[in-house]
């Protein structure tokens, strides 16, 4: 009688949860194909079956954490049930902040990668495309250019990215209370008419 493999999708799925944990509790810089492998109980062979290599199982963990980060941020903002634009839009710049200190190492994982964008997997780019609509529903009802309001999200997102980033790191100084400041003072000003 042959010997019965593990369920290639259950391995699958099980590499991904592994190596999200790792992320979590370790970093990134923890999760390697040996860590992963050794924690799964299964060969190094397998992961190479099952995903191209590490830079695939971390884009399937960043698939996942995607989602929770876009859960969270709108969550918060909802729960604060602000009915000015600026002040929606304030709330979830924040809770984007919140989420990259309280969940860093998810978050970092997220950026640590550098594929290009044809290499993104579809459900990535369909998500990441989806967080970006899902902001311009924030937006007043008067600004009805969709184009022009996907930039300018597209735009939000990333100078509040750059204020998280550069706040995180520390090396400009600065408290969490000055990032928020900061992040604040942006939202305001971008939302200028």
């Amino acid at each position: 009688m042959g010997r019965k493999g593990k369920d290639p999708e259950e391995l699958r799925k099980k590499i991904v949860d592994v190596a999200q944990s790792i992320i979590v509790t370790e970093g990134i810089r923890k999760c390697t194909v040996r860590a992963i492998t050794q924690k799964a109980g299964c060969a190094l062979g397998a992961l190479g079956y099952l995903f191209t290599g590490l830079e695939d199982v971390v884009l399937a963990v960043n698939t996942r954490t995607l989602v929770e980060m876009g859960d969270y941020m709108f969550a918060q903002s909802q729960a604060e049930q602000k009915e000015k634009v600026l002040d929606r839009l304030t709330s979830l710049a924040l809770a984007y902040f919140t989420y990259a200190r309280d969940y860093f190492n998810q978050w970092e994982a997220l950026f640590a990668l550098r594929p290009s964008q044809r290499d993104l997997p579809a459900e990535y780019l369909e998500i990441r495309s989806n967080l970006i609509l899902k902001i311009t529903t924030l937006f007043s009802k008067d600004m009805t250019n969709q184009e022009q309001n996907i930039m300018l999200a597209r735009t939000m997102y990333e100078s509040v990215h750059g204020i998280v980033v550069l706040g995180l790191d520390q090396r400009l100084g600065g408290t969490n209370q000055d990032v928020e400041n900061r992040i604040c003072l942006l939202v305001s000003l971008m939302m200028k008419e």
